[in-house]
C-alpha cells in the first residue's frame, strides 16, 4: 500500500478541456478511482468554456481536487480550435510531477482489481522500448505483441496516456523547440505536411519513430476498460451511466488490439454503433473540426447559461 501511495503522489493528472461542466466532476472522480485515489497533482487547462463549466472547476479547485487551473477568455487569441495544441502543451509543461497521466473528459475508465497497475506501469516506463502506457484506441493500432496481456502500439492517444514528463517535454522540443520558444508565433513545423492542427500528435509519433519506442497497452477485459466515447454533455452523462453499469461493453473492447489496416470510417465508440460513418455524419464531423464548428459549440454553451 505504501508503494502504491508513493507512486500515486508522483503522478500529475492533466487535461485540456472545453465544456462538459455537466459531467466533468463525475468523470474526474472516475479517474481518481481508476488511479486508486487522487494523484499528487491535478492540472486543468481550459479553452474558453461556459460559466457552468467554470463554476465546476472553481468548486473543485476550492475543494482541493484541482491543484492548477488555467482559464482563458473565449475571445483570447489562443482560444483557437486550430491551435488547441497550445493549451495541451501548456497542461503538460505546467505540471510538476515526474509522470503525466493524460485524459480527456469524453474518455471513460473502469477498473476492478488490478490494484498494482500504476506501479507496474511506471516500472515499464523504465524499459528502453516504452514511450508511454496507453490505450483508448478506436481503430486497429497494434504494432507487435509484448507479453501476455499487453501489446505495443505505434500510436499515442492523449485520451489516455501515462508517460514521463521529461519524455513529453523532450518529444515536443525535439520537434518544435523553436516554435515553442517563439511563443507559438513562429513557423509551425507541422505545416510542412499540412498537419498544423495536429502538432502535438505529430511531435509524439515522430519521437517514437526516431527513438524506436512504442506505447505499451493493456489488453482490455470486463474489469479493465478505457473507452473513448466521442460524446459530450447530456449524451455523455447517459453513456457514462451505462458504462459504469457495464452494459454492452464486450463488443467495444480492444478496438486497438489488431494489426489490421485502420479505416477511419470504421472507428468504434462506446454508445455508438460500430458501423461505417455515412456521408452526412462525415460532413457534420468535418464541420465540427472547423473554427466555425467550434464557435457554434461555444454559442450553444452561451445560450445554455
Amino acid at each position: 500500500m505504501g508503494e502504491q501511495l508513493s507512486k500515486l503522489d508522483e503522478v500529475s493528472l492533466v487535461v485540456r478541456n472545453f465544456g462538459d461542466g455537466l459531467v466533468f466532476e463525475d468523470v474526474l472522480h472516475d479517474w481518481f478511482r481508476f488511479l486508486g485515489g487522487k494523484p499528487g497533482e491535478v492540472v486543468v487547462v481550459d479553452s474558453g468554456s461556459n460559466a457552468q463549466t467554470q463554476a465546476t472547476y472553481w468548486k473543485l479547485f476550492q475543494e482541493g481536487l484541482i491543484d492548477k487551473l488555467q482559464i482563458i477568455q473565449p475571445t483570447h487569441e489562443e482560444n483557437n480550435h486550430e491551435r488547441g495544441y497550445i493549451q495541451i502543451y501548456t497542461a503538460g509543461s505546467i505540471a510538476s510531477k515526474p509522470y503525466l497521466l493524460w485524459f480527456n473528459i469524453d474518455t471513460l475508465p473502469y477498473r476492478e482489481g488490478y490494484d498494482n497497475w500504476l506501479e507496474e506501469s511506471i516500472d515499464y516506463l523504465e524499459r528502453d522500448d516504452v514511450f508511454a502506457i496507453g490505450g483508448a484506441f478506436n481503430l486497429p493500432s497494434k504494432h507487435h505483441d509484448a507479453w501476455p496481456g499487453w501489446y505495443f502500439s505505434h500510436k499515442c492517444s492523449l485520451n489516455f496516456a501515462l508517460m514521463k514528463r521529461s519524455t513529453f517535454m523532450a518529444a515536443m522540443h525535439e520537434y518544435a523547440g523553436d516554435y515553442i520558444a517563439s511563443g507559438f508565433l513562429g513557423e509551425n513545423p507541422a505545416a510542412a505536411t499540412d498537419q498544423s492542427r495536429f502538432l502535438l500528435e505529430v511531435a509524439l509519433e515522430q519521437y517514437m519513430q526516431r527513438h524506436k519506442v512504442y506505447t505499451l497497452c493493456k489488453v482490455e477485459d470486463p474489469n479493465w476498460t478505457i473507452f473513448h466515447t466521442n460524446t459530450h454533455e447530456e449524451r455523455l452523462k447517459k453513456i457514462r451511466e451505462k458504462y459504469m453499469a457495464r452494459q454492452d461493453i464486450e463488443r467495444y473492447m480492444n478496438a486497438g488490439f489488431s494489426e489490421a489496416e485502420p479505416i477511419p470510417e470504421r472507428a468504434v465508440y462506446y454508445g455508438q454503433p460500430p458501423v461505417k460513418i455515412g456521408l452526412v455524419k462525415k460532413l457534420r464531423i468535418s464541420f465540427g473540426e472547423t473554427p466555425v464548428g467550434l464557435y457554434w459549440r461555444q454559442l450553444k454553451q452561451k445560450l445554455s447559461y
